[in-house]
């Protein structure tokens, strides 16, 4: 049954113009992460894939804090979509990443070795300052919200954004990796 709800929800999903995906919370996105930065939007361009099958927005991002994984100064991830001289490619839930605008991301790196979000957009948390208080903010724009294990459209009330104030992001994702660290070596041994 299960299945075939998310069946239906796919087929429709172009319909609506939204992408389904499972909604993700702070662990989730931490655990899925390679990588997980904060870091401003220096560039961005849209190439063709090498089959000029699909188009994707190349992003530069200059790295200001590295919350997981290896520190670099600068790196590249892609998203879906984009226009290329005068054809184009809208995805739903994707994302719009402009010069100039921080985030904090949680990457994963696909066969290609690209880094690309975790759970699409909802893998950017939008950093602004609010009051005096700096905080980062996910959104869902463009994807329909499923429960992860039911596979059923969640309900209005649950389909609220992640919305910290940015210390307390990283407190939290710092924590969640030292509780995975104990699973990892048991793994490896």
């Amino acid at each position: 049954m299960a299945r075939l709800l998310l069946l239906l929800l796919l087929l429709s999903a172009p319909a609506l113009g939204a992408t389904v995906a499972a909604r993700l919370d702070l662990d989730t996105l931490t655990d899925k992460a390679e990588l997980v930065v904060r870091g401003k939007i220096e560039s961005k361009e849209a190439r063709w894939d090498a089959a000029q099958t699909g188009i994707w927005t190349h992003h530069a991002l200059k790295v200001s804090q590295t919350l997981k994984g290896e520190a670099r100064a600068n790196l590249e991830f892609v998203t879906r979509g984009g226009v290329v001289g005068n054809r184009g490619q809208h995805v739903a839930g994707s994302g719009n990443f402009e010069v100039g605008e921080e985030f904090v991301l949680f990457l994963w790196r696909d066969d290609d070795k690209r880094l690309q979000l975790v759970g699409m957009v909802q893998g950017a948390l939008k950093v602004s300052d609010e009051n005096g208080v700096t905080r980062a903010r996910n959104s869902f724009a463009g994807l329909s919200l499923v429960d992860p294990e039911t596979l059923k459209a969640l309900p209005q009330g649950e389909r609220l954004p992640l919305d910290l104030e940015v210390g307390e992001l990283a407190r939290r994702v710092a924590e969640r990796i030292k509780a995975n660290e104990p699973a990892k070596a048991e793994g490896a041994k």
